[in-house]
């Protein structure tokens, strides 16, 4: 997961200014940053469940629907300033792209850290799947055929799982 929200920021800092970005690449770079925040966190939640280093029990925090539709909506505005940004790679873009990594990192931890100990093998195939998906959008973006094919192996077996 953080591998690929990483890849996703600097790939975006590296484009020549000359060149741009075109919308692929734009939308593969925020996907790539969304979901490889959300399963970095959430990976980390669910291991300290497992390990006893955070109690199992699940987080009830008052209003926490309402918490993710917030992370949510604020996460698909920075994506929308991300992709209406005219060239992505520009200090507006970046920022955007570390605005949605912060945003799904906090709402990974809080979706993973709202699950139950005893609930957690299936989270973490679900996340296991999410990190499929990250490396497919990543393999779009760095235009890597071995990278898409791969990811979309691991996301689908994931998910069938």
């Amino acid at each position: 997961g953080l591998a690929a929200a990483a890849t996703s920021i600097s790939n975006v800092m590296a484009v020549d200014p000359a060149h741009g970005l075109d919308m692929t690449h734009k939308v593969t770079a925020y996907l790539g940053d969304f979901i490889g925040a959300v399963t970095m966190t959430g990976s980390a939640v669910a291991f300290g469940k497992l390990h006893g280093l955070l109690k199992s029990d699940p987080l009830n925090l008052p209003f926490k629907n309402q918490i993710n539709l917030i992370l949510l909506a604020a996460n698909l505005a920075c994506g929308a300033a991300f992709l209406t940004s005219p060239d992505g790679h520009s200090n507006v873009g970046v920022a955007a792209l570390v605005g949605v990594a912060a945003l799904a990192g906090i709402k990974g931890a809080h979706m993973t850290a709202s699950i139950g100990g005893a609930d957690m093998p299936v989270v973490i195939t679900l996340l296991n799947s999410y990190s499929g998906y990250a490396l497919c959008a990543e393999g779009f973006m760095l235009n890597n055929d071995l990278l898409t094919a791969v990811g979309a192996l691991i996301g689908s077996s994931g998910a069938i799982l």
